[in-house]
């Protein structure tokens, strides 16, 4: 196939040439390509970057809660048995069963007659501004059946006395049983039906819990549903399950010493807190002879010492059957009998910790393997545990490891709630038996069930659970884990998205991570590897890779389209071909076999392309153990591929790319799991599929990438260069400043109320380009440009001219120099906004109001502070200019009490908004929101995308810049030594490339790992008239003499995050002391002092700077007096005293020596003083010896 490339290396894109897709495609690189970016924005369109929280939420109110509900069953209540309330004949006993449920749109009671409708609609925006929580009615069917029972005669035993029921009442009837948190954008959210939204930024995906907005953040599970083999503590293979009793081991343990044992180990099998020999348990579930128990484990060819385990282990279960049957006699000490396998293991189990009350078969069947049926089929699964438990054993089966992803789901919000929701339910439950035995009595009547399932505890539940963050255990019940829910944060687009697209991984505590932190092989494409904070949560909290999605439950059944594929069911086989044919595994279970696994495989695959099956399913072929494993359960992460045979359909694609299912209906594209990835050649890109390596042909690949820079996370890959830069300062800028930088946060800011939020004045857009950011979705608010960037939100900050210089040593160790004259242009300009809350009542004014008949909040002045700029209802009017130390809000207590709010120190605005609202338990509340517009100035924290921080140090007229041929000044200078150490030469090619672009050169790509070549950029700076490398002379501002050496200027993409000096800045002189050491407080806003620590002690005293020393840690901290006798050496007290002649007289006064004479007065800190009379109140007494200096 013929490659088209450009002479100059691959050809450069051109951004704004017109991509309709009509044309029709070659098969050369440049439009496969082209069509690779047309798909991922058909992707993005329809799946979007927060579809794994919305899918998992809707799939939770159609069809969870249902289940939910469904699977708690009946509800029996007891009668309370008392005998002196007997009134009838028999006692009565009722039942509780749950039907359908019901979810109600979000909606308030307005309480008033005149209007239309009662409820009205609630929206998310009547929610934020009331704070309320945005929730729906949970309507459910419950029937209450109410009978009595009669003894019958034909009783067998005592237990099975009462047969006959005599039902006395049996109601149906649905009633609202709590309210459950609507999630943004679902099915139930109003804006979803409606389709619009409140701000064009915001896509949903959170819920909003009075008032403020929280979002579920993803949690790796280990996957339940699959053979464990473990080999630390011991080897052992596990099947693990939520419920305790139905987890399954199956252990290698040291054979016992005694009896003719010659030692060596023995496979024993834990079930339902009993020990049992394996062997005897292949008996009890119907193995007739040792020669089929040995089939069943199926070990082909098997060496010495694996004969050796099995021998030892029959010689085990013999040894242990004969104990249990030692009075018998000698030919019944055998156990290779159904029914006296089984007697061993019912003793077993019976005598164990928490027995069960059922029989054998029952207890099998709900406890052994509940999702196989039969004991034929228990058998072989058991089999199969014990076969890879020894295969492990002797190096030919990999243990699990617990870090792979192929071994975890993730939990989101339906899993999440499910499991919360159900505490809750289980909680009313227990509730409502306690009050219905009450009722059941003879005397009284069974009152309407709403009495009794109290609404309100899953509804505060639900909200609790919600507002403080912690969960319900997976598995333990009386543990609550927290981190499951985190306030959504809004600084800017960016930080929102990827607070919606964060992954947790939960750990005992820090020590234990083990290799939990390190970037694991199976999460490329699915996870990003950079994207992860610094700190404790390193590796643990991680990101989805930007077209990562998350599975959901596929509940079409498969089992029947399996077994058209070529699979056999297990019951209908034979013992000895079992062994000879590969294992299908669905979720875990063994489901069949099949005779030729590569055919299987490429059946179910081409079934799956044509939707057959549904495209979620995941298939592997393990070829090494001959299994084939099908997974269709929620909660693992998928990614889109091209399919590389079917690239040739791509042409007869009439009118381009018409959506993304069209591609996958079409085979062109599928989704890809973890597992089966490791199956898939993949190529990097469309050029490595035509070329290999030199002079050899291009290897075989299947799948093909859409991009490379997919593989990244959102914040990661919008970055230009990531590639040339030193992989930690891409997390710096992924992690920290991209999050911090001040952008444009919302397009509502007028129906929000936000306790801090920023906006800049004149955002941009970077010149430069990623294919991550031109493919997130559609323009959607693209103001009639052509050429605009689809989500320009996602970058906030300006383009700045940048010159890397040294500037009279002002911009040494990472500060800035600044441009004064681009700054009063308006240059990172932005606005701060802070709102102040306050709870009000308007109460009428009653008679213990003696003050006088009105508050005039304006006219009456408060001991607080000014109170200048009040109206008469006590808030500021709009525009008014309020000082620190001003009062905000007005509020008087029917005392006559102050309690106005007062701007803190450092805090002060102009009055953007006052807002009156009440919420539905009816309290009212005022939020008054202040503006303060801030210029850039010393000390505020700037940073450029490739992690390079600074703060300004220098604010500089434009006329000492130098400046270059063509009158070009720039903004900021910046250090040249802050590049070789932190090795971000990423920031270099970003501006030699802007000033390319700038200069009338076309829009290019800087996508990580596809970026344009150095050769490209210089190229395109020298056709616009410039030095290869970008370079300039430039003239010396103050002198007006040419430089001597060359500069490099280029425009680059500069952000401002939030730290300004004006919120850090802290002084004082005196002000308050703590009431009890009487020393400086510490907060800022409280106007409290800087902390001086034991560290700083040591460097003053390493100076010798004692007289320094002494002021800071006495005179001007805790300064105080005491009298010390210098006779015992104790201190005295004054105290007021009579004298001979009838005076007192006030003085220092020893009581140990009753005298006034020898007593000094010494300085000492008041907090030595505090400890002195603490120890004397324990009855430890100091004694201080004085000098006279």
């Amino acid at each position: 196939m013929e490659v088209e490339q450009s002479p100059d290396g691959p050809e450069p894109m051109n951004v704004d040439s017109p991509n309709n897709g009509t044309e029709d495609l070659d098969m050369n690189v440049g439009s496969l390509e082209k069509f690779c970016k047309e798909a991922a924005r058909s992707f993005f369109a329809e799946w979007g970057l927060i579809s794994h929280q919305i899918n998992s939420y809707n799939e939770f109110i159609e069809h969870g809660i249902q289940d939910l509900f469904d699977s708690l069953g009946e509800v029996n209540v007891e009668p309370g048995y008392d005998p002196s309330k007997k009134r009838g004949a028999e006692w009565r006993h009722a039942t509780v069963s749950f039907g359908k449920v019901r979810l109600e749109k979000p909606s308030f009671w307005s309480g008033r007659d005149d209007l239309p409708e009662e409820n009205l609609k609630l929206l998310p925006r009547h929610a934020r501004l009331q704070n309320m929580t945005y929730s729906s009615q949970m309507k459910v069917e419950v029937r209450v059946l109410v009978y009595t029972q009669e003894k019958s005669d034909k009783a067998k035993t005592g237990k099975d006395a009462y047969i006959v029921k005599n039902v006395v009442s049996d109601k149906k009837k649905e009633i609202a049983i709590g309210r459950i948190p609507v999630m943004i954008r679902s099915k139930l959210c109003w804006l979803h039906t409606l389709d619009k939204s409140d701000c064009l930024f915001d896509s949903g995906g959170y819920f909003l819990i009075k008032g403020m907005e929280k979002t579920f953040i993803a949690q790796e599970q280990r996957h339940l549903a699959r053979v464990w083999v473990t080999d630390k503590p011991s080897w052992a293979v596990s099947y693990l399950s939520e419920i305790k009793r139905k987890r399954i081991y199956i252990k290698l343990v040291e054979a016992p010493k005694a009896e003719g044992f010659s030692g060596g180990k023995v496979v024993n099998f834990f079930f339902l807190y009993a020990t049992i020999p394996v062997w005897i348990m292949f008996f009890a579930l119907g193995a007739s002879s040792d020669k089929e128990v040995f089939e069943m484990i199926d070990l082909g060819e098997s060496s010495a010492d694996l004969i050796n385990i099995i021998l030892a282990t029959v010689k085990n279960a013999d040894e242990h059957y004969k104990k249990f049957r030692e009075d018998a006699d000698e030919h019944d000490k055998n156990f290779r009998r159904i029914d006296k396998a089984q007697d061993y293991v019912n003793g077993q189990v019976k005598v164990s910790k928490f027995p069960p009350s059922e029989s054998f078969d029952e207890y099998v069947d709900k406890f052994l393997f509940p999702n196989i049926y039969g004991h034929r089929q228990k058998a072989l699964f058991l089999g199969y545990m014990v076969k890879c438990l020894l295969l492990a054993c002797f190096g030919k089966r990999k243990c699990d490891n617990k870090d792979d992803f192929r071994n975890k789901r993730l939990d989101l919000a339906g899993e999440l709630l499910a499991r919360e929701l159900r505490a809750h339910i289980r909680h009313a439950e227990r509730r409502m038996v306690k009050a219905m035995q009450r009722d059941l009595y003879g005397d009284r009547d069974l009152q309407l069930i709403e009495r009794y399932l109290d609404a309100s505890i899953i509804t505060n539940g639900l909200n609790r659970a919600f507002s403080t963050g912690a969960w319900c255990h997976p598995y333990k019940r009386t543990e609550r884990c927290s981190g499951i829910v985190a306030t959504l944060r809004r600084t800017n687009p960016l930080q929102m998205m990827s607070d919606l697209r964060k992954t947790r991984q939960q750990v005992a505590y820090a020590g234990k991570a083990g290799d939990a932190r390190y970037p694991n092989p199976s999460y490329w494409g699915k996870l990003c590897f950079l994207s992860t904070p610094d700190g404790e949560n390193c590796g643990l909290v991680k990101n989805l890779a930007v077209t990562a999605l998350v599975s959901l439950k596929v509940t079409e059944p498969i089992l029947d389209k399996l077994i058209s594929c070529g699979m056999e069911k297990l019951d209908e086989i034979s013992l000895t071909s079992v062994s000879s044919m590969d294992k299908v595994f669905l979720n875990g279970d063994w489901v069949g076999v099949c005779a030729d696994s590569s055919s299987f495989v490429a059946r179910l695959r081409c079934m799956r392309r044509a939707t057959l099956i549904h495209s979620q399913v995941e298939i592997k072929r393990d070829k090494h153990q001959r299994e084939v494993r099908i997974f269709s359960d929620a909660g693992r992460i998928l990614r889109p591929l091209l399919i590389v045979e079917n690239l040739e359909k791509i042409s007869k694609l009439k009118g381009g790319v018409c959506s993304f299912q069209h591609l996958m209906d079409q085979g062109i594209i599928e989704l890809i799991g973890v597992e089966e990835e490791e199956d898939c050649p993949t190529a990097w890109g469309i050029r490595h599929l035509f070329m290999g390596d030199e002079g050899q042909p291009a290897p075989k690949y299947t799948h093909c990438e859409l991009d490379v820079s997919f593989l990244l996370g959102l914040s990661c890959g919008i970055i230009p260069f990531a590639n040339h830069n030193f992989a930690r300062r891409v997390l710096y800028q992924a992690e920290k400043h991209s999050q911090q930088a001040i952008g444009f946060s919302t397009t509502n800011p007028n129906i929000r109320v936000d306790t801090l939020s920023h906006q800049l004045y004149y955002p941009q857009k970077p010149l430069f380009r990623t294919v991550i950011a031109d493919c997130l979705g559609r323009a959607v608010h693209s103001l009639g440009r052509k050429d605009s960037m689809p989500r320009p939100e996602y970058f906030n900050g300006q383009n700045a001219i940048v010159a890397v210089n040294v500037h009279q040593g002002y911009n040494q160790e990472d500060s800035l120099v600044m441009n004064r004259a681009s700054l009063e242009r308006g240059m990172f300009r932005t606005e701060h906004f802070r709102s102040y809350k306050a709870e009000v009542e308007n109460k009428e004014l009653t008679k213990r109001f003696k003050l006088r008949d009105k508050v005039d909040f304006g006219k009456m002045q408060s001991k607080k502070g000014k109170v200048d700029s009040l109206d008469d209802d006590g808030f500021p009017y709009i525009g008014a200019s309020l000082q620190s130390g001003d009062i905000v809000i007005g509020k008087v207590a029917e005392s006559g009490e102050d309690h106005g709010i007062k701007l803190k120190h450092t805090e002060k605005g102009m009055v953007q908004k006052v807002v009156l609202s009440a919420n539905d338990e009816g309290k009212n509340f005022a939020v008054v929101t202040l503006r303060q517009v801030r210029s850039p100035c010393l000390g505020d924290k700037f940073s450029s995308m490739h992690g390079q921080k600074g703060v300004v140090g220098f604010l500089e007229s434009q006329e000492n810049f130098p400046f270059t041929c063509q009158g070009i000044v720039p903004d900021i200078v910046i250090n040249p030594h802050a590049f070789p150490t932190r090795q971000t030469p990423g920031q270099l090619l970003e501006a030699a490339l802007g000033k390319g672009i700038a200069c009338g050169g076309s829009v290019r790509y800087a996508t990580p790992f596809t970026t344009a070549s150095v050769d490209v950029i210089t190229e395109q700076l020298h056709r616009a008239g410039f030095s290869r490398w970008g370079s300039e002379k430039v003239l010396n501002g103050r002198t007006g003499e040419v430089m001597r050496s060359m500069i490099f200027m280029g425009p680059t993409f500069y952000q401002r995050l939030i730290h300004m000096a004006e919120d850090k800045v802290k002084f004082r002189n005196t002000g308050p002391v703590h009431p009890l050491t009487r020393q400086p407080v510490a907060d800022r806003k409280r106007f409290g002092g800087v902390k001086f620590g034991e560290m700083e002690r040591d460097c003053l005293l390493a100076h010798g700077a004692a007289s320094n020393l002494h002021e800071r840690l006495f005179m001007l901290s805790d300064f105080s007096q005491m009298h010390i006798c210098q006779t015992c050496r104790r201190a005295a007290n004054v105290i007021l005293r009579p004298v001979v002649g009838g005076n007192k007289i006030r003085g220092p006064y020893c009581n140990f020596c009753q005298s006034s004479e020898n007593i000094v007065k010494i300085n000492v800190p008041y907090g030595a003083k505090l400890l002195y009379q603490e120890l004397f109140s324990m009855g430890i007494c100091l004694k201080f010896d004085t000098e006279v200096c």
